[in-house]
């Protein structure tokens, strides 16, 4: 009795770890599976990540690499940022719109997501340099609770003037490279110098790439602005209860349950052999040791 009942244990964590063995499996046979079909290997497969898609226009957060010039002609990053609890969304997007014409503020960003008291609208405007102060604070004025509000600077006067003296040196290299050049006789000494001063060259483009980049910037600032419904703007009946589309969504969710119980029976009867040798081998086992004795 105690060997049949250590049997049937037996035989029955045997069945168990089988059983997880094979949904291990299925698992991962349907996930490279997926994988394969949805084709993302193969579109992204050797890419360098500098190169994956950027999906900044969907959800820009305010980047901190807007120059501004101080009166003592420094570089200086300046952003800013505020979030407002509102009643109306749409009439406070207005006022950014009026503030905007007064300090001929450009919206560069508009985002817009959820919808009814959970919709939040988030506006990134650039404005000149010599009025984001005034901005910032007429904005801050706008009717609705501010719950968030924050200046960033970062001085980047020192990379600045290190681009500038790296450019200065590049192109003294530069000019004596090319006397060099005129003088060289031999191809052997041509073909040297020239291959230096490309390479100079090509340093010389990617410092005055940096320095136009920090200069083409130093004329605005950037705001980013986020409006949400506060307590006195929720409306109680903007969710409409809608019966059947909970009852289709129900549906839908049914027979996405009895698609995965029959596709699970689909594999578990695939891989029942697995299971089936291996208990049909120690039932036979069992029985010849009974009938022997």
């Amino acid at each position: 009795m105690k060997k049949k009942t250590l049997f049937i244990v037996l035989s029955i964590l045997v069945f168990f770890g089988i059983m997880l063995f094979v949904s291990i499996l299925i698992g991962r046979v349907r996930y490279q599976t997926s994988i394969k079909e949805s084709g993302y290997i193969d579109s992204y497969s050797g890419v360098e990540p500098s190169f994956l898609p950027s999906f900044e226009g969907e959800a820009r957060e305010l980047a901190a690499d807007e120059l501004v010039n101080n009166a003592d002609g420094s570089k200086v990053q300046k952003n800013g940022s505020i979030s407002f609890l509102v009643e109306k969304i749409d009439d406070s997007v207005e006022s950014v719109k009026v503030i905007n014409s007064k300090y001929s503020g450009q919206i560069t960003n508009i985002y817009d997501y959820g919808r009814g008291n959970d919709r939040v609208v988030t506006i990134t405007v650039k404005v000149p340099v010599t009025d984001f102060e005034a901005y910032y604070e007429e904005v801050r004025d706008i009717d609705g609770e501010v719950t968030y509000a924050n200046i960033s600077t970062t001085d980047v006067t020192e990379e600045y003037i290190d681009i500038t003296s790296r450019l200065k040196n590049l192109k003294s290299v530069e000019t004596q490279l090319v006397g060099i050049l005129q003088d060289a006789e031999s191809i052997t000494d041509i073909l040297a110098v020239q291959k230096e001063l490309n390479t100079v060259r090509g340093e010389i483009e990617s410092y005055e790439q940096r320095k136009r980049y920090f200069d083409s910037q130093t004329d605005y600032s950037y705001i980013s602005i986020s409006f949400s419904i506060d307590k006195t703007g929720l409306n109680i009946s903007e969710d409409e209860w809608k019966p059947w589309g909970e009852f289709k969504a129900a549906l839908n969710s049914l027979v996405s349950v009895l698609k995965g119980f029959v596709n699970m029976t689909i594999w578990l009867l695939v891989f029942s052999p697995i299971v089936l040798i291996p208990v049909g081998i120690v039932l036979y086992i069992v029985k010849r040791k009974k009938n022997s004795t």
